[in-house]
């Protein structure tokens, strides 16, 4: 049992640096995975999660955007206007404040959305292949957690 806590002890006591090693890796792991299969679609960086958020909300905007993926503005505009190049994206004038665009997805984004979440549930399923379902739900949790806990 001793070994056990010494064990413990070592973790807690390297904690900050562990968390943030192990998020920055399965950051920088999900990345590399999704880059790799989505470069056939002239993909770079974050195109991916904007085409999935404006998928699950048709008409949003990009500070929208910037705000739901703390992300920089200028970023979002590089990345928006390049799906928009591809064919992936569509902008409509906003019609309420017209100085807002609204994006959409064109019928060839709607294709490529089913695409883009199968290859995160197949990263997701590989990175926790030796966990339980159990485990997976307690981790889901335990990370919401983390994501609604505000930094002081």
């Amino acid at each position: 049992m001793t070994g056990k806590n010494d064990r413990n002890a070592e973790l807690l006591a390297d904690f900050p640096r562990q968390l943030s090693r192990s998020i920055t890796y399965l950051h920088r792991q999900r990345k590399k995975y999704m880059g790799e299969r989505l470069k056939k679609y002239d993909f770079i960086g974050a195109m991916y999660m904007i085409l999935l958020h404006i998928a699950r909300n048709p008409g949003t905007t990009q500070d929208a955007i910037v705000s739901h993926m703390y992300v920089d503005k200028c970023n979002v505009a590089r990345r928006t206007k390049r799906l928009e190049e591809l064919g992936y994206i569509r902008r409509e004038t906003g019609k309420t404040d017209r100085r807002e665009n609204n994006l959409y997805l064109t019928e060839e984004g709607e294709k490529l959305v089913p695409e883009i979440r199968g290859y995160l549930r197949s990263w997701a399923e590989s990175v926790t292949r030796d966990l339980s379902d159990e485990e997976r739900i307690v981790l889901i949790k335990l990370l919401d957690r983390l994501i609604h806990t505000d930094v002081e």
